[in-house]
């Protein structure tokens, strides 16, 4: 009788194990006390507690009560139907950080549940949370995995103004591989400037025949020069033919523009997958504050790895900035 009181018991508790178990706090002096610091705070443990019941569950994520903007919904259940992750620490308390267009809270540490073998990254990620100045959630991304990429490029900063810049930068780059995973389009015509200049780039395999008759391979890059409407009619063809693409980040540095303090030269080194093809190269892009609602991209550049070996990587000194 005692043994089947404490199964019931248990099988009562059970809908109380799933519900609200994490708490997230800011950390002291990192924002100041008031109704926007509450609702961010308790915006955030909801999210978490929603993540953590449906990671632990293997159920849907539903979002229907977060105060989150739908495009972030959309693109959290994009990522989700790719790997399910579940908060390690009960308890979490992060600074608040200032970025460009409102609030991030970095190093939330994560458990990551990978629906196949697709995913090969680590397991043990941490998670970034974006909000808006009205407390309302932007965004919610796997953080950057390499993190004295990241603190070196933060320390490099010469400004509050800067380091709120380079933090909406990391943001974007950490969005960037999901825009490509989620076939994103939108997110991509968005953050391109209207007179953007992209050159991309692929490795080719060709046959070449030997003077005693056998045959040779070497492999051929070939460049393309586009402008936005290309590269995303292009974009788009390729995300039809292809299940599933994989970008990789890694080995991000950033540089400010000397004279024109809202310009920045970015270089990424990403690696690409999808379907039977494969690269790995360097991006360059230079990023327009200007407008500081709608930071923008005007330049995209790639180079496989043997011609930025020769040749060195594309940077800011390389474009005439009017």
């Amino acid at each position: 009788m005692v043994q089947k009181i404490k199964i019931l018991a248990l099988i009562l508790c059970l809908p109380l194990m799933l519900s609200a178990q994490v708490t997230f706090k800011f950390s002291a002096n990192s924002i100041n006390p008031g109704p926007l610091k509450t609702k961010m705070e308790n915006n955030i443990t909801q999210l978490l507690n929603v993540i953590n019941n449906a990671g632990n569950s293997d159920s849907f994520l539903d979002l229907a009560s977060i105060d989150m903007e739908p495009e972030a919904k959309n693109r959290l259940q994009a990522l989700w139907e790719d790997a399910a992750f579940v908060c390690v620490d009960d308890v979490n308390v992060k600074r608040c950080l200032e970025d460009y267009q409102g609030y991030q809270v970095r190093n939330i540490p994560v458990k990551v549940k990978p629906k196949d073998d697709t995913y090969t990254e680590s397991l043990d990620r941490e998670l970034t949370i974006s909000l808006n100045k009205a407390g309302t959630i932007t965004g919610v991304r796997l953080a950057w995995e390499t993190q004295e990429d990241v603190e070196s490029m933060l320390k490099s900063s010469s400004s509050v103004t800067d380091v709120r810049q380079r933090r909406e930068i990391l943001k974007w780059v950490e969005d960037f591989r999901s825009y490509y995973n989620e076939k994103n389009l939108k997110s991509l015509n968005q953050i391109f400037s209207e007179d953007a200049l992209i050159i991309t780039g692929s490795v080719v395999t060709q046959k070449k025949r030997t003077g005693d008759n056998g045959v040779q391979y070497e492999e051929q890059v070939k460049y393309k020069v586009q402008n936005k409407e290309q590269y995303l009619s292009n974009l788009s063809r390729v995300f039809k033919n292809n299940a599933k693409i994989n970008v990789g980040f890694d080995h991000i540095s950033v540089m400010r523009h000397g004279a024109k303090p809202n310009i920045y030269g970015v270089t990424l080194h990403q690696t690409w997958k999808s379907g039977t093809y494969h690269d790995e190269g360097w991006l360059f892009l230079l990023w327009d504050f200007n407008d500081p609602d709608h930071p923008q991209i005007h330049v995209r550049t790639w180079q496989p790895e043997q011609i930025a070996a020769q040749d060195g990587l594309f940077t800011l000194d390389d474009f005439f900035i009017p």
